[in-house]
């Protein structure tokens, strides 16, 4: 290897091994995915709108407190040498401690004192469930960050299908919050326990820099992680605070984005940052060459994706969440247009060159512009123009990224992704996917439905043998 040309070596590296590191955490990822739909699918049937509306308003609180409550840490452990952190912990304990306890102790508070949906016993449930969420996550971090991928599938293998599993034995038996809040709690912990016994001290190849600002870039880290997800729950609590559960569980459907493009795009995106993290941006070929990586395999899977939802998002929709939620449909179909822009990691150099304070600012940017937007777009569409405002914001935060990255390496923005190539790939399966839908829309809706999810598979293992044969070669 090392007689290699440098630009035989960057290919090398960015396809094979970046596609097999990625793959792994793709597949642990939609091993997670399909239990998640299973659940939303059940429990959407099953459950009374009331109870739906309730148990995933759990979801929501689990989310934005464990995220104030990490505030940045998981992404602070990827971006930053892990002995660098353990110094800095150690020579700062005591602010260490009060932060921690300060970041929970306030949305705890909140839960027990000010939310009136869940009764005692629920609320002190769930503040459990998020602390053990909380340990898993960071511990599942620290093994990502080791480079032991096949443990991480592994592990969220046994984990979801405990998860699923639990939640059908509830809802068969006596349907009960509790119950099933105890239980998700057990199973968090026995993936931690699963993550702790495999646990390796294998050192990577970071360069471990003391002087490397650890409490500015855990703020900024921090402060990004919690407008994140304000950015991503707004709407939805403005409407469970003022309107009623009904409304929330027919808007979260609605709005749902469908999460195996975030955990695709999460899984690829530590990677990217990973090794990122080993290197300057005096390696400019390496950067670039993550991000045309990342991109092509990205939309090898997207892209067909977005169209088949395009075509099919009606059919879809109520394949998963049933009629009852039909209103939601116009919801829905502008929402997955948010899609297309999940193709890499946006602040993954910013992030490993330590510019917190840059990806900051673009959540900044992300969240005044979607405030704006709901303002001016509501009054015209209603609650699809809620939807439409964030999918505007979302690809603006992105363009900013990449102008910044872009200043930082002195390129242009259209260097880091093979344009033609993506064009091509967007093209062919808008094409791809409209002349099935036209072919196939004589059957009946659901065998046209089933052979639109067949074309969509098929062109997926098209463009990825083709990211992975041909890519490869310098």
């Amino acid at each position: 290897m090392s007689n290699l040309p440098e630009q035989n070596i960057i290919a090398e590296f960015s396809v094979k091994q970046f596609a097999k590191r990625s793959l792994l955490l793709l597949l642990s990822l939609l091993v997670k995915l399909i239990a998640q739909i299973a659940v939303i699918y059940i429990y959407s049937r099953q459950l009374s709108i009331i109870d739906y509306g309730n148990y995933q308003s759990v979801w929501l609180y689990t989310n934005v407190i464990s995220v104030i409550g990490l505030f940045g840490l998981p992404s602070l452990l990827l971006s930053v040498p892990l002995q660098s952190i353990k110094h800095w912990i150690i020579n700062n304990r005591n602010r260490f401690v009060a932060a921690i306890v300060l970041l929970n102790i306030i949305p705890f508070i909140y839960l027990l004192f000010l939310s009136n949906q869940f009764s005692h016993i629920e609320r002190w449930l769930l503040i459990g469930l998020i602390i053990v969420q909380n340990f898993s996550i960071i511990t599942e971090t620290i093994v990502i960050k080791k480079e032991k991928e096949k443990l991480v599938l592994l592990t969220n293998i046994i984990f979801n299908i405990g998860y699923l599993g639990w939640h059908i034995f509830i809802l068969q038996h006596t349907y009960s919050l509790q119950l099933l809040l105890i239980g998700l709690a057990v199973l968090f912990i026995v993936k931690t326990l699963i993550l702790l016994a495999g646990y390796s001290r294998k050192k990577i190849s970071i360069k471990d820099d003391k002087t490397i600002p650890v409490t500015s870039q855990w703020f900024f880290l921090g402060i990004n992680d919690v407008l994140g997800i304000i950015f991503k729950w707004v709407d939805k609590w403005i409407i469970l605070l003022l309107i009623s559960v009904t409304r929330f569980a027919l808007y979260f459907n609605g709005s749902y984005e469908i999460p195996v493009f975030a955990l695709m795009l999460g899984a690829v995106g530590n990677i990217m940052l990973v090794e990122m993290a080993k290197t300057g941006t005096e390696d400019t070929k390496k950067i670039k060459a993550l991000f045309n990586s990342s991109s092509l395999l990205l939309a090898a899977i997207t892209f067909p994706s977005f169209c088949f939802l395009l075509f099919y998002h009606t059919e879809f929709f109520t394949f998963i969440f049933s009629n009852k939620y039909a209103d939601a449909i116009p919801v829905f179909l502008v929402s997955i247009f948010i899609i297309p822009v999940r193709i890499t990691n946006y602040t993954a150099l910013l992030q490993s060159q330590h510019k917190n304070n840059i990806i900051v600012k673009g959540s900044i940017l992300d969240l005044t512009v979607a405030l704006v937007l709901m303002c001016v777009l509501y009054p015209l569409f209603k609650l699809p123009g809620l939807a439409l405002a964030f999918v505007l914001s979302t690809y603006t935060q992105a363009f900013y990224y990449l102008w910044e990255t872009a200043k930082i390496l002195r390129q242009k923005i259209t260097d880091f992704f093979p344009l033609l190539k993506l064009i091509s790939i967007m093209v062919a399966s808008v094409l791809i996917t409209a002349i099935a839908y036209v072919l196939l829309k004589q059957l009946h809706v659901w065998w046209y439905a089933i052979g639109g999810v067949v074309v969509t598979i098929k062109l997926i293992i098209l463009l990825l043998y083709y990211y992975i044969k041909k890519e490869r070669q310098p």
